[in-house]
């Protein structure tokens, strides 16, 4: 067996292990598995943080349980360094496999995309859609944080309880977090400092 095809072989079974243990989505039978919408408490004097060479800003104590609908790890992006995790997530109806089966999902550039596959047979209505689901930049808080988040598969229900924050750079670098959950479009995404993390 040649050099180049080992490595071939090896590469393909790190990518069949990392599948399977990342991102196979794990099967949930039709139901809501997370009724609740977020919580959140807006702040009058926002705690700061300082987390490797960025200024974090509290805006709101936040916790959130909602189905992973899609994660994403980002490496090269400006804000890859603090948030290497987004996760697309959906809570009401859009954890409901019933209605989240009749969608395609998709993470590109920091952006969450949906669309039914058949909108004259799709149950919700855009609004419905976009008010029952988010995309999360996830910031982890701790080094073990940080690997429960890139173990996260699709279909799985979990809790995260934390602060939405606005970011800074010393390098003039800014990100702002959402503070709706109605809004679409760049700006946003809610941007969480997560302290704990639970898998249902």
């Amino acid at each position: 067996m040649n050099r180049f095809l080992v490595v071939v072989v090896v590469v393909s079974l790190w990518g069949a292990w990392n599948w399977w243990h990342n991102d196979r989505e794990e099967r949930v039978p039709p139901g809501v598995v997370a009724a609740a919408a977020p919580v959140q408490a807006n702040l009058d004097t926002p705690p700061r943080f300082e987390v490797d060479g960025y200024t974090l800003f509290g805006r709101a104590r936040y916790e959130i349980e909602a189905r992973i609908l899609r994660k994403a790890i980002y490496r090269l992006d400006d804000g890859a360094a603090l948030a290497p995790v987004d996760l697309g997530v959906g809570w009401g109806p859009m954890s409901d496999t019933a209605v989240v089966d009749q969608l395609e999902f998709s993470q590109m550039g920091r952006f969450f995309y949906w669309r039914p596959r058949d909108w004259r047979s799709f149950p919700l209505s855009p609004a419905e859609t976009a008010t029952h689901a988010a995309q999360i930049h996830a910031i982890p808080a701790s080094a073990d944080i940080d690997a429960r988040l890139r173990r996260l598969r699709p279909g799985q229900v979990v809790h995260l309880a934390g602060y939405l924050v606005d970011v800074r750079g010393s390098d003039g670098f800014v990100w702002n977090t959402s503070l709706r959950r109605d809004d679409t479009g760049d700006g946003a995404c809610e941007i969480m400092w997560i302290e704990a993390i639970t898998v249902q």
